[in-house]
């Protein structure tokens, strides 16, 4: 499991709680031992004693006890085996929602987590100087080798705390819906704006690369977040999304791009005129 992400619903009391019931429901789901249906154990008996007395004509006077007895003990597992995947199951959907109604607890933690990446990424920065490749860092030597793969280090924490991020505020269908019928308008939104680049830089987007050189951009430009929630992150789109205007003491004027008419070109005129200028 993502580190990050463990880390982050872990201090959510809740959270916690809740996934760590349903990991017990799950373990004690997998105790339980193989068993035979009702219905079958009972067959068994039956058919045992029908075999018997084709082979030699005897018939075991216990055979109605015998077969109600597998019978009632074949209940008894399926009904615990009942019990237990019915705890499975209610107690997914019961983490599920949980997760979901303190998702923004969760996130909060990862944006903390980012700025401590970050500030540690500026840091290295310091040590690295115009350092930007590992070769590059071999051949400075020293304590700029040490940078580089402290850089490294902290690459693969960015690369979790995103996932952690998008796992948080998309957690995938509720447990136990049909397929695809939990795929909601909200869901595909989250989707279309993770791949257009929105969620990590505010006001504008970012093309997300799992690199040191990335990292060292987004420790520079001052506005890399993480979204706390779904509102969060729409009200950030549409802030990146507005037209741009100016209030020049009167009415605001909208100062976003205007797609102009394509001009027109005359040739030019290349050829020379013979005749002497005068003035």
């Amino acid at each position: 499991m993502n580190h990050e992400l463990a880390a982050a619903l872990a201090t959510v009391p809740e959270i916690e709680r809740t996934e760590r019931l349903l990991d017990e429901a799950k373990k004690r789901l997998r105790e339980h031992p193989h068993g035979t249906a009702p219905d079958v154990a009972r067959d068994d008996v039956v058919s045992a004693a029908v075999a018997t007395f084709q082979a030699d004509g005897s018939w075991p006077a216990d055979v109605g006890k015998r077969a109600a007895k597998a019978h009632t003990a074949a209940l008894e597992w399926e009904a615990e085996r009942l019990a237990r995947k019915r705890a499975v199951d209610s107690t997914e959907l019961l983490a599920y929602d949980t997760r979901q109604a303190l998702a923004s607890d969760a996130l909060e933690h990862l944006g903390t987590r980012l700025n401590e990446v970050l500030s540690d990424a500026r840091t290295a920065a310091e040590t690295l100087g115009d350092v930007r490749s590992a070769d590059a860092a071999i051949k400075a030597g020293g304590a700029v080798v040490e940078a580089w793969g402290r850089l490294q280090s902290l690459t693969a924490d960015l690369a979790n705390i995103r996932s952690a991020q998008w796992a948080l505020l998309d957690p995938g269908p509720r447990p136990q819906s049909i397929v695809g019928d939990d795929d909601t308008d909200e869901r595909r939104q989250l989707r279309e704006w993770r791949r257009q680049g929105y969620g990590e830089v505010r006001d504008s987007r970012a093309d997300y690369s799992a690199n040191e050189s990335h990292l060292l951009w987004l420790a520079n430009v001052d506005k890399a977040y993480v979204p706390t929630s779904y509102e969060d992150l729409e009200a950030d789109v549409t802030t990146a999304t507005e037209p741009v205007a100016y209030d020049d003491h009167g009415p605001i004027r909208d100062m976003s791009p205007m797609v102009l008419p394509e001009r027109e070109y005359k040739p030019l005129n290349t050829r020379r005129d013979p005749r002497p200028f005068v003035d």
